[in-house]
């Protein structure tokens, strides 16, 4: 039951018939649908820094793409150590769910509308002093790379983990500071009527290589479907030839996707690690051990 001082402080809620909680994600926020049109969310204040940057970037997206949210209020709730943002509501279901009742053409379709509007968002640049992408990355993927390895797990695998992003890392130097939704995935896809509607949830937005919005794509989405993952990729490059630059660095992030990926399942449960490393064999398994920068059911379906 939502708390009556919300409904007499937030001016949405006041003359709204229907509220409802959402409670599907991962993410930590209060989630309420209102009157099937607007989106709240409410967090600590303390994060309504970083949240209020989320709002504007929302916003200057809004005029790159019409397949995202709009923001519409922030502010921080009186009395109380909370803030909230009101956004316009994408209507639809997560493509996660919707997809198994699309025809492969539909889902094909559907992907290319997603990755072109995806590649719409990345028109925007990141702030003049952010550093430099390779800076950034590497910085993370070391330290991944460094708790890997007290993972009890394959040493083969782990070497030929660390022995391909290390070969390769030097690919993400001079990479453009791009946006970055950073959780681009089925979940964060909405189909309605069957075709694409947008893409939600900005809470882990970035900036730097753009290509790396895509890492997720063999993880995630080529199990939900094939025919959507191609269509995204191929709707990226506006259904032009993919060349050889984008599938280097796609395998590398790739790669180095599993390894963070394992590192947070291991720290998150012992069945969650042990479905990604299930989900990060396919991966493998998909690029030859990272001997193929292109994965298997990308080339099967052209």
């Amino acid at each position: 039951m939502m708390n009556a001082k919300l409904k007499d402080e937030i001016k949405y809620l006041q003359s709204a018939s229907d509220v409802s909680k959402i409670t599907k994600g991962f993410s930590h926020d209060e989630k309420y649908l209102i009157d099937g049109n607007h989106l709240l969310r409410i967090f600590p204040n303390h994060e309504a820094k970083k949240r209020r940057q989320e709002f504007e970037t929302i916003n200057k997206l809004a005029t790159y793409s019409e397949f995202v949210p709009k923001g519409l209020e922030f502010a921080a709730l009186k009395g109380n150590d909370k803030a909230y943002m009101i956004l316009t509501y994408i209507r639809g279901t997560d493509a996660e769910v919707s997809l198994c009742d699309l025809t492969e053409d539909e889902q094909y379709t559907a992907g290319v509308f997603a990755g072109r509007e995806l590649h719409k968002l990345h028109q925007l640049s990141a702030p003049s002093n952010y550093p430099s992408w390779f800076t950034v990355k590497k910085d993370k993927s070391d330290r991944y790379l460094k708790e890997l390895k007290q993972i009890n797990m394959d040493e083969k695998i782990k070497r030929m983990l660390e022995g391909y992003i290390k070969d390769h890392e030097h690919l993400m130097k001079d990479r453009p500071n791009m946006f970055q939704h950073d959780d681009f995935h089925p979940s964060n896809i909405v189909i309605h009527e069957k075709r694409f509607a947008g893409i939600i949830d900005f809470q882990r937005m970035d900036w730097g290589d753009p290509i790396h919005d895509l890492q997720k794509l063999g993880f995630f989405s080529k199990r939900i479907s094939v025919m959507f993952t191609k269509g995204i990729i191929d709707g990226y490059h506006d259904n032009q030839k993919v060349d050889e630059n984008f599938w280097s660095l796609y395998a590398l992030y790739s790669a180095i996707h599993i390894v963070s990926a394992l590192v947070w399942a291991k720290k998150f449960s012992p069945k969650e690690f042990e479905l990604f490393l299930g989900y990060s064999l396919d991966v493998m398994k998909d690029h030859e051990n990272f001997k193929c920068t292109i994965p298997v059911w990308y080339k099967n379906e052209n």
